[in-house]
C-alpha cells in the first residue's frame, strides 16, 4: 500500500530554501510537480527530509 496522497484541486506554493536543488526557483519556491517529505515520526522540522530533492546540474 502506498502512503502517497494525491490532491487534484488548486495547487499550493511550496517555499524552498535549498538553492542547490534543481526544483528551486529564483523566488525561493519549489517547482516540482509533486513533493515527498519523509519523517513519519517527526516532532520538529529538523527531523524531516525532502526526498524530492535533486541536485542542480552545474
Amino acid at each position: 500500500m502506498s502512503d502517497t496522497k494525491r490532491y487534484s484541486g488548486k495547487s499550493a506554493t511550496i517555499g524552498c530554501d535549498a538553492a542547490n536543488c534543481s526544483y528551486h526557483d529564483e523566488l525561493d519556491n519549489c517547482t516540482a510537480g509533486h513533493i515527498k517529505v519523509d519523517g513519519k515520526r517527526a516532532k520538529s522540522t529538523g527531523e524531516t527530509c525532502c526526498s524530492t530533492f535533486r541536485p542542480k546540474n552545474g
